[in-house]
């Protein structure tokens, strides 16, 4: 069945602010305007570049590519009314993207409101809504965000016997230094920081190949083939990168 999600228009057009590059990037999806005249708001349009898109069911191959070629820092999702069914958009939206996913509802249910955070949202709120609040709430997201960052940054990633420094790129396997090309490094940062995790196919080739998965393409499977056999060599004994059938890849503590 074909999907009715198109790209409509951009809410705000490049020229209203000379430091583009500097805003974030919000997509918004939604059926009516009720969040573009959010953004449209003198006090909003300046601080954000804004995308909407048509809400269906399913996900266009034409958001897809989208998601993957403009790489927005946040989504905000309009569901109005929606039923179980179409709930599960948020689902396969999170396969494909890692940023975050604010949840807006015309439906005042505590069931929704739990479904949609298992389903992967970061944050809920209902309609009719304080637009002073969502921006708030926004803006409260990405500053949390921003101090997770200069964290990390400063922090090594261990778990069992393997240990990541992001900001030297330097991975160690019982302490001694394992090579790893950048690509392998980032793979293996994403299993750590997801640990215990399914990473799916999807995110996995929209965050770090930055292109949609097809389906039949194995560049992903033979680097990870090749990113396993350099970690057991080195003595990896107490994680292990599980391929789980039909749906991606986990690493697992086997210590835990």
């Amino acid at each position: 069945m074909p999907s009715s999600i198109e790209l409509v228009k951009n809410t705000q057009p490049l020229e209203i602010n000379q430091n583009i590059q500097s805003q974030k990037k919000l997509l918004l999806i939604e059926n009516d305007s009720y969040l573009s005249k959010v953004f449209l708001m003198d006090d909003n349009h300046a601080s954000y570049q804004t995308t909407k898109i048509r809400t269906s069911e399913t996900l266009s191959q034409e958001l897809r590519s989208y998601l993957v070629e403009n790489r927005p820092h946040m989504i905000i999702f309009d569901i109005g009314l929606a039923d179980s069914e179409q709930l599960l958009t948020i689902r396969d939206l999170r396969a494909l993207f890692d940023g975050f996913l604010f949840i807006v509802s015309s439906k005042n249910s505590e069931q929704e409101h739990v479904d949609a955070f298992t389903l992967g949202a970061d944050d809920y709120l209902l309609k009719p809504m304080n637009s002073r609040i969502l921006m708030m709430r926004i803006e409260a997201l990405f500053h949390r965000q921003s101090n997770k960052v200069k964290q990390v940054e400063l922090a090594s990633l261990t778990l069992g016997d393997v240990c990541l420094q992001p900001k030297s790129q330097k991975c160690f396997i019982n302490g001694a230094v394992v090579k790893l090309t950048t690509f392998e490094f980032n793979l293996l940062k994403s299993l750590l920081e997801h640990q215990g995790k399914i990473l799916s196919r999807d995110h996995l080739y929209s965050t770090l190949l930055k292109r949609v998965y097809n389906g039949v393409e194995r560049t992903l499977d033979v680097r990870m083939s090749q990113l396993r056999e350099k970690l057991t060599l080195a003595g990896m004994k107490k994680n292990q990168i599980e391929t789980v059938w039909g749906q991606g890849y986990m690493l697992n503590n086997l210590t835990g």
